[in-house]
């Protein structure tokens, strides 16, 4: 009759089934921070572009000749959402006397990086839609 071997795992064994669960949970790890991240410059990306779209139809309503003496910032109460938030604002008239090309920005710092959004529009005397 043969002889059983001692049955169990070596400690080679144990030492590169270990490296390998490492490798693979440092991985996991590295994927789910770069995920949340992610997500987290997405949403201020959305609230930027909602600032931003909200503060063009605040200026859209507004009669024509009073959008001629914007300022060249804004507020809203989103700003204080997104870290260092700053809400500017152009007007630019080389399109013509009745149409104005309007340029609404925020910029937001994140993870020390400095984050623009822009929205850019037409304007015209007439309004949208009307002849």
């Amino acid at each position: 009759m043969r002889r059983k071997k001692d049955e169990g795992f070596s400690l080679i064994e144990v030492l590169i089934a270990m490296t390998i669960l490492g490798i693979m949970s440092m991985t996991l790890i590295a994927v789910l921070v770069h995920g949340f991240n992610l997500l987290s410059r997405t949403k201020q990306i959305n609230l930027a572009t909602q600032v931003c779209q909200e503060q063009v139809e605040l200026i859209r309503n507004k009669p024509f000749d009073s959008i001629l003496n914007l300022g060249t910032t804004y507020t809203n109460d989103k700003l204080t959402s997104l870290p260092n938030g700053q809400g500017t604002q152009a007007l630019e008239s080389s399109v013509g006397n009745d149409i104005r090309k309007l340029t609404v920005s925020v910029s937001w710092s994140f993870r020390g990086q400095t984050m623009r959004k822009d929205v850019v529009t037409l304007i015209t005397r007439s309004g949208i839609d009307k002849k």
